[in-house]
């Protein structure tokens, strides 16, 4: 058996994982996973931008204000104000590091402003590809670091934990098809999260709650995990992941119309179509429940449409679309997770020499609904706060617990059942729609216990190493069991048998542990 030692473990390399093991690299050697490429994952399907105050006319309060207001009162103040502040710095770090930003006739940085914004503060790149932009900057730095060891194509299985401390972990390496076991001072979980538990969703294929699952086995407290944010306009085309089109797009001045023409937005919010995303998003939904079809209008925008959004552009012909002059079909569909691994604001959880960052985290930056284009943002800064924080953990060598034949033998029996076969894709289809029915946008108490009833099933016909599917299963189970205690409707999470939000409810926070 296999066993590395480096100083750090990075898992997943999206701009949270990238962010966190250059800063990292500075004080030791560092192990950077990912389940597919480096330049895969969620980061690059990001078309909005980084949302940032750098206009002379926006203010910092102004950004910490538009957070919490579309937090709906479950933010934690200290983190959305350390995610503003510290915000700036980081982005300025990335201009330097050469992102390709889009610049306005001034030569500064282009702007836009996105729903709940009070501000244009979106600074973007390769016009709706930002994403793509910041991974492919903070990728090549990564290449020139020679105590980053990229690991491709590596799936972290579980979390070595002895004496209350994480020492390292197990990983398959789908390469070469056999197991490995890393031993660190510490290990950084910034996987993502978990969108392709739902049967729509814009996240890539490997976004599975892996670090969810890893750490809550681990010991590790999670907490509000029932706030899933649904992105309001995903193409409404069948495909997976669906192809989101960016709220950039209502920003510069697009708008919702149902098959009849109206704009139902407008007598649902002061801010309509720039509404916060929850509200915008059931808003769509009522419409399709009522037999409606709901379109975004992009004519508003007009011949500039193409130039400033090029991938949308593009994907909307490849699908037979030709706008501005056609409208573009859309539905709410999974996108973003708020709750997390329970961290500080350096992302230190619950367990010893375990950090998180980026969307598998809980910093409480985003509360109940997160506000657009703050998702890149907080991998920025606290991916480089945990990079930071993590030389903090003592020089102790995790060989020993990693060699123990407990270990090792844990590792050879993920050999069998690494494998997706036609009956797996069948329990995931079957999981996927139980989750965006019952635990989706709009739920109910009798739909969510329900649903518990319905993956307790699915967990009993599983193997022992159905990885992938036991870590949907535990995800699942830890947002629908949050959605039933929370007996509120808070930002992302609505319940038709509890409407309206109770300020003074206290259960704020709901935590979850092993």
């Amino acid at each position: 058996m296999q066993i590395i030692e480096v100083d750090y473990i990075v898992v997943g390399a999206g701009v949270a994982g990238l962010s966190c093991a250059l800063e990292a690299s500075k004080t030791g050697t560092v192990a950077l996973l990912t389940k597919d490429e480096l330049r895969s994952g969620n980061t690059p399907l990001a078309q909005g931008g980084i949302a940032v105050v750098l206009s002379e006319k926006d203010q910092l309060d102004f950004h910490v204000e538009d957070t919490l207001i579309a937090g709906a009162g479950a933010c934690n103040r200290a983190s959305v104000e350390m995610l503003v502040k510290e915000g700036q710095a980081r982005v300025l770090d990335l201009l330097d590091m050469g992102f390709p930003y889009d610049r306005d006739l001034d030569g500064k940085p282009l702007l836009s402003r996105e729903g709940a914004h009070s501000m244009p503060r979106v600074i973007s790149a390769w016009g709706d590809e930002s994403g793509r932009a910041l991974a492919e900057t903070l990728a090549t730095q990564v290449h020139k670091q020679k105590n980053i060891f990229i690991k491709e194509y590596t799936l972290a299985i579980d979390l070595i934990v002895q004496n209350d401390r994480c020492m390292g972990l197990i990983a398959f390496d789908d390469k070469f098809n056999k197991p490995i076991v890393y031993a660190a001072r510490a290990v950084v979980l910034a996987t993502g999260g978990c969108g392709q538990l739902f049967a729509h969703t814009t996240n890539n294929i490997h976004c599975t709650g892996d670090g969810f699952a890893l750490a809550y086995r681990a010991g590790a407290k999670l907490e509000n995990m029932e706030f899933v944010q649904f992105h309001p306009t995903a193409l409404n085309v069948s495909e997976n992941p669906m192809f989101l089109v960016s709220e950039a797009v209502r920003g510069e001045g697009a708008v919702l119309v149902n098959n009849k023409g109206e704009r139902f937005m407008v007598s649902l919010h002061p801010l309509a179509e720039l509404a916060p995303r929850d509200i915008v998003a059931r808003g769509i939904f009522a419409e399709i429940n009522a037999g409606n079809r709901v379109y975004l209008d992009a004519s508003p925008i007009g011949a500039e449409f193409t130039h400033r959004f090029p991938s949308i552009s593009k994907a909307c012909r490849d699908r037979g679309l030709h706008p501005p002059d056609e409208l573009i079909p859309v539905v709410p569909a999974a996108h973003f997770i708020m709750g997390g691994v329970k961290t500080d604001l350096d992302g230190r959880t619950t367990v010893k020499g375990l950090y998180a960052c980026g969307e598998v985290a809980s910093t409480g930056v985003h509360g109940a609904n997160r506000l657009a284009s703050n998702s890149l943002l907080e991998g920025l800064v606290f991916g480089c706060r945990a990079g930071r924080a993590v030389v903090s953990e003592k020089v102790l060598t995790g060989r020993e617990s990693a060699s123990s034949l407990t270990v090792i033998e844990k590792a050879a029996n993920y050999y069998a059942g690494m494998e997706v076969t036609a009956d797996k894709k069948l329990l995931l289809e079957k999981l996927r729609k139980i989750m965006w029915e019952q635990v989706g946008l709009v739920r109910t108490g009798k739909g969510l216990a329900e649903a518990l009833t319905s993956l307790a099933g699915i967990e009993k016909s599983l193997g022992q190493n159905d990885l992938m599917l036991k870590n949907l299963i535990t995800v699942a189970g830890l947002i629908t069991r949050g959605a039933l205690v929370r007996k509120e409707s808070r930002g992302s999470h609505f319940r038709t048998d509890f409407p309206p939000a109770l300020n003074g409810y206290n259960h704020l926070r709901n935590v979850c542990s092993l």
